[in-house]
């Protein structure tokens, strides 16, 4: 029989276990920041005593993500994805949330339309290496720039993204950059450092300011030279 529950701390080197299997590139870190950001709906399955699958859940406000559903080879295929998506879903909703979203791998799909959900964009993957580039409109970003930075993600974020941003500029503030003008933040770029990359995002814009994504990106670039780079995109953007 399958049980489920929240993970904890100890749960660190089964969570790294399964995710050497996506080759994801979640590191330790990683999963610290995961259980800050939403303690209670981190969830593990066991069969048997055996662990054998992991989901995690956040809640931003009324909209909820689920993401690293991950479940051991052998057990694939016997309703343990599914009943861990449950229990992610059930969470988030006892918690407020409305609307729940996901980023799904191709493999995952029919599990989650089982499941109510339904496809918005294909979401896209891009790889490639920092370079040197002048960029002298983005500076680096710093704590008296987050409520310019909050205000601009809740707008075209949707939701509430605090706790979150405020970790990442705390753990990465070398990943972390503006762009303002006449002192209001117009755009930002974040990044987190993975096991082999740097992992691009959030990266919100203006949406008139075009070259202000560019510009942004590429001080991010300039800062990682010759470093492997990777992002993932919605289409429409």
């Amino acid at each position: 029989m399958t049980s489920i529950r929240p993970m904890v701390p100890e749960d660190e080197g089964f969570f790294l276990e399964l995710i050497g299997l996506t080759g994801w590139g979640n590191t330790a870190a990683d999963f610290r920041r995961m259980l800050q950001y939403e303690p209670g709906g981190c969830f593990l399955a066991s069969l048997e005593g055996v662990d054998v699958g992991m989901v995690n859940s956040t809640r931003y406000g009324s909209v909820g993500w689920i993401g690293n559903l991950v479940v051991t080879p052998g057990q694939r295929g016997e309703g343990i994805g599914a009943a861990l998506m449950r229990r992610a879903m059930e969470h988030l909703t006892d918690s407020g949330v409305v609307s729940i979203r996901l980023d799904a791998v191709e493999k995952a799909i029919p599990l989650y339309e089982r499941l109510g959900f339904k496809a918005q964009y294909p979401s896209l993957r891009f790889k490639g290496l920092g370079m040197s580039f002048d960029v002298p409109d983005v500076e680096e970003m710093h704590v008296p720039h987050l409520e310019g930075v909050l205000n601009l993600d809740a707008i075209y974020f949707g939701a509430n993204r605090e706790r979150m941003l405020r970790r990442v500029i705390g753990d990465f503030p070398e990943y972390c950059f503006v762009a303002c003008e006449e002192g209001a933040v117009k755009g930002y770029l974040m990044a987190k450092r993975g096991e082999s990359n740097v992992r691009i995002g959030p990266w919100v814009c203006e949406p008139s300011r075009a070259e202000l994504a560019r510009d942004l990106l590429r001080r991010l670039m300039d800062s990682t030279a010759d470093e492997n780079l990777w992002i993932g995109v919605p289409e429409g953007n």
